[in-house]
């Protein structure tokens, strides 16, 4: 429903990209939540995941980055460069966050 929303607001341009960015965010999510679900099956602490995570999933992260920059060069954004990396670290913190959250509730 969202992405009709999305879609139905964007620019001929966007509707190309759209596709390729939905693509590519869901490999990044999917790769961050398989590295949270694998440390969490390892027992790792949150440094240990933290440290882990962050030489994990770079090249999903490229891919969100690369489509995200373009997405947001057409929708006028003044540094899309800078937008796109920070919503990418902005999705690792959330998921080091929630696996804070997660550790609380583990026997």
């Amino acid at each position: 429903m969202i992405a009709l929303l999305i879609a139905a607001q964007a620019m001929p341009e966007e509707l190309q990209l759209l596709a390729p960015a939905d693509e590519a965010n869901a490999a990044y999510v999917q790769c961050l939540f398989a590295e949270s679900r694998a440390a969490n099956a390892a027992r790792l602490g949150v440094d240990e995941f933290e440290r882990k995570l962050a030489g994990s999933c770079t090249a999903e992260e490229e891919a969100v980055v690369r489509t995200g920059i373009a997405i947001l060069r057409l929708k006028g954004v003044a540094n899309p460069a800078a937008s796109a990396r920070q919503q990418a670290r902005d999705a690792r913190r959330s998921v080091v966050e929630t696996y804070r959250t997660t550790l609380k509730f583990r026997p």
